[in-house]
């Protein structure tokens, strides 16, 4: 962390976890990851969703020599029945999302439009000033974002010229209302 910079990599949410202060954070973080490979390969943790699910391995091919089927994907520790749920409600999703170039064209759209109406230019609400309107204004284009459009805190943040810390503060405020 912090010897190079991946886009899908938020460094300060996850210390977050471990701790307040950066240096507190990073001597917690290090001791998670010194206990974690102190515990070896874990069996419990090994395997596809279907392996984990069902206890291991040998329930999985007692299964096959019965020709039981049951659903499984990887990503999904579950029943058969649970899985294709999962499966089901997330092809729903897939229908109603935009394809990338087109997701990007109606941000840009989105941010336009309720900057145009407050009368501010997109590159101060970019500048990560505070002053008013701009809280405001963030805070509403981050929630259509976010709950219409399903774009990630990471993304909007970059589009508001705010941290993935502070679109995390905007969605936690507005639960509260």
């Amino acid at each position: 962390m912090n010897r190079c910079e991946n886009e899908w990599q938020d460094r300060r949410y996850v210390l977050k976890w471990f701790g307040r202060k950066e240096g507190n954070a990073k001597k917690s973080y290090r001791e998670f990851v010194k206990k974690g490979i102190a515990l070896g390969k874990r069996p419990d943790l090994t395997g596809g969703g279907l392996i984990r699910s069902m206890g291991g391995w040998s329930i999985v091919k007692a299964m096959r020599t019965s020709d039981i089927k049951e659903e499984s994907d990887a990503r999904i520790l579950g029943s058969g029945e649970f899985v294709s749920e999962m499966i089901r409600h997330a092809e729903e999703k897939v229908k109603y999302q935009l394809p990338a170039m087109e997701l990007q064209k109606s941000i840009k759209e989105e941010i336009e439009n309720h900057c145009k109406n407050e009368k501010v230019p997109v590159a101060m609400l970019e500048s990560g000033s505070r002053r008013p309107p701009l809280p405001k204004l963030r805070r509403v284009i981050a929630l259509k974002l976010i709950n219409e459009y399903g774009v990630s805190l990471a993304e909007t943040a970059r589009h508001l010229g705010i941290s993935t810390s502070g679109v995390a503060q905007i969605l936690r405020r507005s639960e509260r209302v």
